[in-house]
C-alpha cells in the first residue's frame, strides 16, 4: 500500500463510508435476523429477499416483513428485534471487509476527516465508530436523524454540513442501490463496493469506478477516486 502523496495530488476534505456492505459485511447477520423472523411466522426466507431489502430503511425492511407473512408483530417490533439480533453479533465480532481497517487508518492519518452515513439506528454506528482505529471516523449520520433516507442524498448533505466542508469536495464509498443513487445525487464523488452486493452497479448506470474490497488501497487511490466523478 502507498500512503505517500506528491505535492500535486488534490485530496477530498473528507471520506464518507456507508456502514453495511461498505465498511463491514454484516449482510448475514441481518439475513439471520430476516430468516429467524419468517421461520417463526411460518414463512419462508430466501437470498433473494436480502437482496432486494439490501440497503433499505428499517422501516421499510419492517412493512416487507409483515407483507412476508410476520402478522404477529409491529413495525416498530421488528425493527427493534432485528437491531438487537444483529448488535448483538456486530459487538462480538465486527466483520471489516478485507483492508478496509488500513485504509481509514491511512486516511486518518493523511489529516482527512471520515464519517459513516448510514441507515442503521445509532447504536450501531456508534459501535462502529467505537471498534474502528481511534479518531478515524469524527461522527455519524444514521437512522436516528432527522432527514429523508437513501435514496435521498440529504443523508450526505447533512454528513457534509456536520463536517463543515462542501459536498463537492468530498469522497463517498456506498454499495446498495439506494446508496449509489445517494451519492450521485450528492455532488461528491463517489465509488462503488461491490464485493458484498448483489447488484451490478455498472449495468444499472450507478457509477464508474468500482472496488471489490480495499485490500491494496491507500491514499494515492483515495485521490484517483476524488479527481473522478462517479
Amino acid at each position: 500500500m502507498n500512503n505517500a502523496t506528491s505535492k500535486s495530488t488534490t485530496l477530498p476534505a473528507a471520506v464518507m463510508w456507508d456502514l453495511d456492505g461498505t465498511l463491514i459485511n454484516s449482510e448475514p447477520y441481518w439475513g439471520e435476523s430476516e430468516r429467524a423472523l419468517l421461520d417463526r411466522a411460518g414463512g419462508t426466507w430466501t437470498p433473494d429477499i436480502a437482496a432486494q431489502l439490501q440497503g433499505s430503511s428499517l422501516a421499510f425492511v419492517a412493512n416487507f416483513m409483515i407483507q412476508a407473512g410476520v402478522k404477529d408483530m409491529g413495525a416498530e417490533d421488528i425493527a427493534h428485534f432485528m437491531v438487537e439480533f444483529v448488535y448483538k453479533k456486530e459487538v462480538e465480532r465486527l466483520p471489516w471487509l478485507p483492508g478496509v481497517y488500513d485504509l481509514i487508518t491511512a486516511v486518518r492519518d493523511a489529516g482527512i476527516p471520515q464519517i459513516i452515513v448510514t441507515s442503521s439506528p445509532e447504536k450501531m454506528a456508534r459501535n462502529v465508530k467505537e471498534q474502528a482505529p481511534e479518531g478515524a471516523f469524527m461522527a455519524y449520520v444514521c437512522d436516528n436523524d432527522d432527514v429523508p433516507h437513501k435514496p435521498s442524498p440529504e443523508p450526505y448533505l447533512l454528513a457534509a454540513r456536520t463536517m463543515g466542508v462542501d459536498i463537492k469536495d468530498c469522497l463517498i464509498f456506498e454499495d446498495s442501490v439506494p446508496g449509489l443513487t445517494a451519492a450521485a445525487a450528492s455532488g461528491a464523488s463517489w465509488v462503488s463496493v461491490t464485493g458484498y452486493s448483489s447488484i451490478d452497479a455498472r449495468e444499472r448506470g450507478l457509477a464508474s469506478q468500482f472496488v471489490r474490497d480495499y485490500e491494496g488501497l491507500g491514499i494515492d487511490d483515495i485521490a484517483r477516486f476524488f479527481a473522478h466523478k462517479g
